[in-house]
C-alpha cells in the first residue's frame, strides 16, 4: 500500500472481496492526531466494528506503519 494521505494519519478501508487490483484499499479519512483518527473510525463505522470481520479498517501513520486496526462487517 502506498501512502495516499497528507495529514499525520490516514484511515484506510481494506475490502477483502474486491476483485479489481488497486481497488481493494480505499482512503476513507485523514486526521492530525491518533485520537482524532480513532474518533473518525468510530463515527464512520460504529456498530460495524466487530471482533472478526471480513474487511479491515486501519489507521496508518506518515511512515506507512499501521498503528490501529479494526475488523468491520
Amino acid at each position: 500500500m502506498g501512502i495516499q494521505h497528507n495529514k499525520a494519519f490516514g484511515i484506510y478501508h481494506w475490502d477483502t472481496f474486491e476483485e479489481e487490483p488497486g481497488l481493494d484499499t480505499i482512503l476513507v479519512g485523514e486526521a492530525d492526531t491518533l485520537e482524532e483518527a480513532e474518533r473518525k473510525v468510530v463515527e464512520k463505522y460504529g456498530d460495524r466494528i466487530i471482533y472478526n470481520g471480513a474487511d479491515e479498517v486501519q489507521i496508518v501513520n506518515r511512515q506507512g506503519k499501521v498503528v490501529r486496526s479494526y475488523a468491520v462487517a
